[in-house]
This record gives structure tokens, C-alpha cells and sequence, in this order.
């Protein structure tokens, strides 16, 4: 905004800045679509195999994040992208005007819309992480149970490999739990350079 020589290349780079943010939103809501439906293939799928108990993820939508976008985009087309406003303000003040009273109030929508996304992928992980963690949890005591009553038999040592087997899987699925938890953050992760570089 503050390289444009021109009314009409500031008005672009005002305009340019509320797609970007628009777009940006519309992007994030098919990610996290795209996760909720690969959360419950994953329920289903830890259902079955594994017998945990397993209900449906939450549901989650910046549905009311893009509605207080759209406040502030209507405000925009209101108060700063008309003629009159773009023609009788210098240049800097009105950029710092835009700024005082949009850009940071877009900010602070992104800053709301990627908490609570973040509190929503720790809930849909949660239910998954903890049955998976009482699962191992009975199958250590199973372990060892059958190494305090079996001590004197030759068939202990098949029995517990076979259970260290099932905790060698069990502790597999959970790291591959927090694989999947760790490239969802990241994927969710909304980079506010493109915001700063706005500016």
C-alpha cells in the first residue's frame, strides 16, 4: 500500500489484501474438512481393528470467524473503497487509518479463528490418543500378571514376546497418532507474513 503512487494501486492493494484474507479462510475451511473426514475414517478404523471406543469427532467451522470477516470487508466497501474517501485523504493517513481500524481488527479475527482451531485438533486427537493409552496401560498389567503367574513355565517366554508385540503395535499406532496430530497442526498453522507483508 505504501508504493502506491496512485489512488486506484491503493485501492488495488486494499482490495488485494481482504481476497488474500478471504481466501486464506476458504482454504483453512477445507483442511479442516478435509481432516474431520480423515478423523473419522480413523475412528472408524481404530473401532474396528482395535475394539476402542470411539464416537464421531467434533465438528468444527470458522463459519462465524468468516461472518466477522465479512463485517469488516462491508466496512471497508463502507468507509474507506469509495471515491470520495480515496480522493480527500493522503495517502499514509488513510493507509494508517486502514490499519488502526481493519487490518488489526482482521488480525485479531485470525488470531480467535487459529486458537480455537487448535483446541478443536487437540479434542478430535484426544479421544483417539487416550483409548490407545488404556489399551497399553491393561496390556502392561496383563504383561505382567502373566510374568508374576507364569514365571515356572516354558511357554512364558512366547506368551510375553507375544504381548511385547502388541505393545511394540500399540506403541506404533500411538507415535503414527502423534505423527498424523503433528502434520494436521502444521497444515493448520495460518502464516501471518502474508498479513505483515501487507502492511
Amino acid at each position: 500500500m505504501s508504493r502506491s503512487k496512485l489512488t486506484p494501486s491503493l485501492r488495488s492493494a486494499m482490495v488485494g489484501y481482504f481476497d488474500g484474507v478471504r481466501a486464506r479462510l476458504a482454504g483453512a475451511g477445507e483442511v479442516i474438512a478435509e481432516i474431520h473426514q480423515m478423523m473419522e475414517a480413523m475412528y472408524r478404523k481404530f473401532s474396528e481393528e482395535h475394539g476402542l471406543r470411539l464416537g464421531s469427532p467434533p465438528h468444527f467451522s470458522l463459519y462465524r470467524y468468516v461472518k466477522e470477516f465479512e463485517r469488516l470487508e462491508r466496512n471497508f466497501r463502507t468507509h474507506f473503497d469509495t471515491f470520495y474517501t480515496m480522493v480527500t485523504h493522503e495517502k499514509l493517513v488513510l493507509i494508517e487509518k486502514f490499519f488502526e481500524t481493519l487490518a488489526s481488527q482482521v488480525r485479531r479475527v485470525y488470531t480467535y479463528a487459529n486458537r480455537e482451531t487448535e483446541h478443536w485438533l487437540r479434542a478430535v486427537m484426544s479421544p483417539m490418543e487416550t483409548q490407545v493409552r488404556e489399551h497399553q496401560i491393561q496390556l502392561r498389567r496383563r504383561l505382567e500378571s502373566i510374568k508374576r503367574i507364569h514365571q515356572a513355565t516354558d511357554a512364558l517366554e512366547d506368551r510375553i514376546g507375544e504381548l511385547e508385540d502388541v505393545e511394540r503395535d500399540l506403541v506404533r499406532q500411538l507415535e503414527a497418532v502423534h505423527r498424523v496430530a503433528f502434520e494436521i497442526e502444521h497444515a493448520l498453522e495460518l502464516d501471518p507474513t502474508p498479513l505483515a507483508a501487507a502492511a
